[in-house]
């Protein structure tokens, strides 16, 4: 275990080699120093420090000033799969206190927790496909990872930008369902909260599916939480069981099972049309089958089954030539462009796309995306301002990693573009084809949307007011809400819980301009978009 002095010796020792690094200098945004007593392994977690510098006020970081916003213990891990074979790595970490217990931090007003991941980013040459979709799935209303760019130092060394990213697991600030404890074993305490995943097979810990994977094996569904090595008995036999009534409808030729019931009863159908939009719209070469979740809240909580949220985002948008990421036409669901490891890919979509009421829903979500923040221009601009934002970070980056630019690093198509400029041009002619492709074979009819969607955002529920507002906002909403402030770039500025339906924020530090107030509870989500004068 590091001791305090230990600790207080090798942050300032391994800070000051960080200073002598040609790299970097200074940076506005936050800089990562990272130290550990040996290489850092892809598993057990080894013992280290992090430290944080960060102007709060929005002035120039430099690597040769104190932490002045978090120093810690913690410790850390590789994580990925084929990715670790890239010397760019990404690490998960779990903060820790002076006795190296696990300690909760709100780092960059995310939300308090001990487990981050610094996600390397490394297939993605851009460096904002990942973002830009977090971005894109919190937009639609949905939770995704929250994320701060960031530049490391790890052992004196610089190594580029990153993202620090909120990791899946149930929380309060992040997936947001209710906590299973070992005794929650009858009434409605068993029925939730859960989250299956699906991944690689290697190993793997769950329970079968009655119904085969396109791969042609019966489905595998993965413990996440509670963890395989924490669920009882009781809660998987429930979970199994209720998994199953689910896909018994969903399999149906008439969607509705035994008891009567229609798949769409037992989903958050949002979820699920957003799902599958971010994961077309990308043109995702590993989506619906690889890192890919859902979860599930108890009954008294709404207790439908919510997918999501999304993760694995690297190899998107025309980056790869994997499952023909690279083409901008064709649905990825059907999995049948040059697709493979498709074991643990459920066949859940293609019955759902051929459901009228699920289709007529899924044109409805679109329509409404493309008409604001997924309109080609919005997109654009998005890319436009972060890249902008990265770019003497970017700079760095891609002086340490020199290699990357202008050469074949994956399982690319070509031409390999020779510049950032081109990679970005290039990225963003993908992104107007496919959009364009989508709007041409959307199926569905939005007039014929007769699915009962409970409207969250109804006036005699929600109101929000002044509108533009100055030092204050005022919010009256139902009790037990959650309620945040992101700014236009998806990025977190505010976090506050109300037990009562009523709360009042003073809004003075955030900088003028449009930010979009989100409002969460029981009955589902809500975003309006508000002006600060």
């Amino acid at each position: 275990m590091l001791h305090s002095n230990k600790l207080i010796n090798l942050l300032i020792s391994f800070q000051f080699i960080a200073c002598v690094s040609a790299q970097l200098t200074s940076s506005n945004l936050p800089i990562v120093v990272v130290t550990t007593e040996d290489e850092i392994p892809d598993e057990p977690k080894i013992e280290g420090t992090i430290g944080i510098i960060y102007d709060t006020n929005g002035g120039l970081n430099y690597i040769n000033t104190p932490f002045n916003y978090l120093s810690s213990n913690l410790a850390i891990e590789t994580r990925g799969n084929s990715t670790q074979g890239f010397d760019k790595k990404t690490y998960s970490l779990e903060l820790r206190n002076s006795a190296n217990e696990d300690t909760s931090v709100n780092l960059f007003g995310m939300g308090g927790d001990e487990d981050w991941i610094l996600h390397a980013m490394v297939i993605d040459k851009s460096q904002v496909r990942i973002p830009m979709s977090f971005y894109l799935a919190q937009r639609m209303g949905q939770y995704a990872s929250e994320y701060k760019y960031v530049e490391l130092v790890l052992n004196g060394d610089y190594r580029g930008t990153y993202i620090l990213v909120e990791k899946i697991k149930r929380d309060d600030d992040r997936v947001d369902i209710a906590k299973l404890d070992e005794d929650d074993l009858a009434g409605d305490s068993l029925t939730g909260g859960y989250i299956l995943r699906m991944d690689w097979l290697d190993d793997p810990q769950g329970f079968e599916s009655n119904y085969n994977s396109q791969g042609g094996n019966p489905m595998f569904y993965q413990w996440y939480y509670p963890k395989a090595d924490k669920i009882k008995p009781q809660q998987a036999l429930y979970i199994q069981g209720w998994m199953g009534n689910f896909e018994d409808a969903l399999f149906d030729n008439n969607y509705t099972n035994d008891a009567g019931i229609r798949y769409t009863e037992y989903i958050d159908v949002n979820s699920f049309t957003d799902f599958l939009l971010i994961n077309e719209f990308s043109k995702n070469s590993d989506g619906y089958k690889l890192s890919s979740y859902v979860h599930k809240d108890k009954d008294s909580k709404g207790g439908k089954l919510v997918a999501g949220p999304i993760w694995d985002f690297d190899q998107t948008y025309g980056v790869s030539l994997v499952c023909s990421n690279n083409i901008p036409s064709g649905w990825t669901y059907l999995q049948n462009q040059d697709c493979w490891d498709l074991e643990s890919m459920p066949m859940w979509w293609q019955n759902m796309m051929e459901d009228p009421v699920f289709q007529n829903r899924l044109k409805c979500r679109w329509t409404e995306f493309r008409q604001s923040f997924m309109h080609t221009d919005s997109i654009v601009d998005w890319i436009t301002q972060d890249t902008t934002y990265l770019s003497e970070a970017l700079q760095r980056n891609f002086e340490k990693w020199d290699y990357f630019i202008g050469e074949s690093i994956w399982i690319e198509p070509d031409p390999i573009p020779q510049s950032y400029e081109e990679e970005i041009s290039t990225m963003i002619s993908w992104i107007t084809n496919r959009l364009n492709w989508m709007d041409a074979n959307m199926p569905g009819d939005c007039a014929q949307d007769d699915l009962s969607v409970a409207s969250l955002g109804s006036t005699d529920l929600i109101k929000i007011y002044p509108n533009p507002a100055k030092e204050r906002l005022y919010i009256a909403c139902k009790e037990n809400s959650r309620i945040q402030i992101h700014n236009l770039h998806g990025q977190l500025q505010m976090n506050t819980f109300t037990h009562n339906g009523s709360v009042q924020l003073d809004i003075n530090k955030l900088s003028p301009g449009a930010y979009f107030v989100t409002i969460k509870n029981e009955q589902g989500q809500f975003t309006q978009k508000i002006i600060k004068q």
